[in-house]
């Protein structure tokens, strides 16, 4: 069965055993990112108006950099590892206790939280997917490798919108959220096997860490920099936040 995957898929014998947790990876993550774009529209326009969308994806575009700052920060003290596998369970846990105020509370300030939640959530749980087989595949497996993972996102966008249907008529919208927790707490168990456990290779964490710490820190001022020495830039960043 798995010479006949590695044949379709044109891979070399070992990519699988590399490739489908990856692939697993970024299908439970997109899976989960969905299904909360799902369940926040619809709670969100359930006690406000349209109108109001954009003003929650403003916010959501401010607070993005913030968020990435303080994930930054966070990295520079732990091991790459521990922080693949801790930050889908830190983000389940918030989805449950996000479910636990939406059903018994129902106030109507929990919305627009749980709307920019998810805007946060979608931008740093698939990077980190992708940091991930950076750092555990060579240039050379990559190329065979990335159309496997990215064939997972796919899938996980075809699987998110069955799933919240068929979970939205028996349970309810707000029972999307448990769901997600689930899909995460999945996604940490096959994070701790990519990474053997949290532990990577020490010249992987040692080139992570100083990557994050110096390189990192120097492109996102040379990229700040760039954006606001050019009109151009300025007027894009500008659209999007708008």
């Amino acid at each position: 069965m798995s010479r006949w995957l590695e044949r379709v898929l044109n891979v070399h014998p070992g990519d699988l055993k590399r490739g489908v947790p990856l692939s697993a990876c970024l299908f439970l993550t997109i899976s989960a990112y969905v299904t909360g774009k799902v369940a926040r529209d619809a709670l969100f326009l359930t006690h406000f108006q349209a109108v109001q969308l954009p003003y929650a994806d403003i916010a959501s575009g401010i607070l993005v950099g913030f968020v990435v700052a303080l994930y930054l920060q966070l990295a520079r003290r732990i091991s790459l590892g521990s922080l693949l596998i801790t930050s889908p369970l830190f983000f389940a846990a918030s989805w449950a206790v996000l479910w636990v105020f939406t059903h018994y509370s129902r106030a109507a300030w929990l919305y627009p939280i749980f709307y920019v939640w998810v805007g946060m959530f979608g931008v740093l749980a698939p990077t980190q997917v992708w940091t991930l087989a950076n750092y555990l595949l060579t240039a050379r497996e990559a190329k065979r490798i990335f159309g496997m993972v990215g064939g997972g996102a796919i899938a996980g966008w075809i699987f998110a919108g069955y799933l919240s249907k068929i979970v939205t008529r028996a349970f309810g919208t707000e029972s999307l959220l448990l769901f997600m927790s689930l899909l995460l707490v999945i996604c940490s168990a096959l994070m701790a096997v990519a990474t053997r456990g949290g532990q990577l290779q020490r010249e992987t964490a040692n080139e992570a860490n100083s990557e994050i710490s110096g390189i990192g820190r120097r492109d996102l001022r040379a990229s700040i920099r760039s954006i606001v020495s050019s009109r151009y830039l300025c007027a894009i960043a500008a659209v999007i936040c708008i």
